[in-house]
């Protein structure tokens, strides 16, 4: 169901990049560029709920060396997808804003696409709930078809989603969690779910 293309040449440094998953075609540099042409473009809808700031860009990524420390401070190996992007992008340079469509209250602003280090505390709340919910986030995972035994923790990504971390550190799916109890697994991959989170297959 899920098949491994292996790379014949890996830079030494990076061991992780010895892994890809098979239908990840676009890479984490044109999926930064592609992913900033739509944001230079975008309108602020009236409508409720936090939206991208047109103009938006992605934070410089890590280097090798910062994202083994982040391991360390999440306690567990990442997957080779998000390392890979933790090396191309990191967070929005801006926070999402949300407005009153009634234009009866100020803007809001606040950061929704987490960056790291800086929001691991910041992330605490929603770990927390994956934590106290985790026989439903187990449950649907299961019916996905992933062993739940396998899973070694989660990263808040942007908003209420998170990506599950397993032993088999080609898997990066993401899952989506809703007041405890409303659990979906968003994208089976890292790639996929930022191409469907922001609509680049159009």
């Amino acid at each position: 169901m899920r098949t491994l293309n292996v790379l014949s040449k890996a830079k030494m440094s990076q061991p992780w990049r010895t892994c890809r998953l098979e239908h990840t075609v676009m890479n984490w540099k044109e999926f930064k560029v592609k992913s900033e042409d739509k944001f230079r473009n975008l309108k602020i809808e009236n409508c409720w709920g936090f939206q991208i700031q047109p103009g938006t860009t992605w934070n410089p990524g890590l280097n090798k060396y910062e994202i083994e420390a982040l391991e360390k401070l999440f306690g567990f190996e990442f997957p080779f997808d998000y390392k890979d992007m933790l090396l191309t992008i990191n967070g929005f340079d801006r926070d999402q804003i949300a407005i009153d469509p009634d234009g009866k209250e100020a803007n809001e602003f606040g950061r929704r696409m987490y960056k790291y280090p800086e929001d691991h505390e910041t992330t605490f709340s929603l770990r927390q709930e994956i934590k106290d919910n985790i026989n439903y986030v187990n449950e649907e995972l299961q019916l996905s078809g992933f062993d739940t035994e396998k899973v070694v923790g989660f990263v808040p990504l942007y908003s209420h989603r998170a990506m599950a971390v397993f032993t088999d550190k080609s898997l990066s799916l993401v899952i989506s969690i809703h007041q405890g109890d409303d659990v979906i697994v968003y994208s089976n991959s890292l790639m996929d779910y930022w191409k469907k989170e922001f609509d680049l297959d159009r």
